[in-house]
């Protein structure tokens, strides 16, 4: 999140017109957590609090040995069109494929 905070202008200066940050959690959860991060009006707080989108999108993460249930894994998608023209999906552990500057790269 802050890496997209941080970056919000250069993004949407390429043309995006919506920075969007969906988890599997509830609506609640997610607007505490953008008000936390100060989020304002550069990102758009989702919940996908059934996991719905995340099943769609073959992105599910089983935390269950951790008691989190379904859960999603890390990523970052350009959308165009209502059209995923690039997907970057984060290896277990890692923090590199879906950060801000990545994406911004690729824009």
């Amino acid at each position: 999140m802050p890496g997209f905070l941080a970056n919000a202008d250069a993004i949407k200066a390429k043309g995006v017109d919506t920075i969007a940050c969906i988890s599997v959690n509830d609506p609640f959860v997610m607007g505490a957590w953008g008000k936390d991060q100060k989020v304002g009006d550069k990102v758009l707080m989702v919940s996908d609090g059934n996991a719905e989108f995340t099943h769609a999108m073959g992105l599910t993460l089983d935390a269950s040995r951790n008691g989190l249930g379904t859960r999603s894994q890390r990523y970052a998608m350009i959308v165009e069109g209502g059209v995923i023209k690039d997907l970057f999906v984060e290896k277990p552990g890692a923090f590199e494929a879906s950060t801000a500057e990545n994406v911004l790269k690729h824009l």
